[in-house]
């Protein structure tokens, strides 16, 4: 890896961040296709209870169909921190562009070793840490299941 932009190597980690985020955000979006059918009916598992009819023997059950998004707890994750550490050697600072046409935002020019610059034939290293946290179900989930548990009973 030869010379980079250090605000070049900043945004690209960012925007592997981003990447990851909007993969969590769409893996909720996929979870409801474990509850509903292509027609947006909700998927059902039939159970056997006891009826709630006092005149009823106490042994009698009756079959009743439970939205299976009401049975299952729903996972919500998120990215909760991201460290990243790396060996970087300090380049020069440019403070015009290369024609010298007029001045830039002055910008920091490091290589992160691996093509024979500052560091020789090392290889890049660095030490990356995602930590995920369980979050809360989203409000809409929520009330949907509420809805749903209020159908059954």
């Amino acid at each position: 890896m030869a010379q980079q932009r250090f605000d070049q190597l900043l945004q690209a980690i960012h925007n592997a961040v981003l990447r990851a985020q909007e993969l969590t955000e769409e893996q909720h979006i996929h979870q409801l296709d474990k509850y509903f059918d292509d027609e947006g009916k909700p998927l059902t598992q039939e159970l056997m209870v006891p009826t709630l009819d006092p005149d009823d023997d106490p042994d009698t059950l009756v079959a009743i169909q439970v939205p299976i998004m009401s049975l299952l707890p729903p996972s919500a994750i998120k990215i909760k921190e991201l460290r990243v550490s790396f060996k970087a050697a300090l380049g020069k600072i440019k403070i015009s562009d290369e024609d010298g046409d007029g001045p830039v935002a002055p910008s920091l020019d490091i290589d992160t070793g691996g093509g024979g610059g500052l560091f020789g034939k090392n290889q890049s290293t660095a030490d990356i840490d995602i930590t995920f946290e369980s979050g809360d179900p989203s409000e809409s989930f929520l009330r949907i299941n509420d809805y749903l548990i209020k159908s059954v009973v």
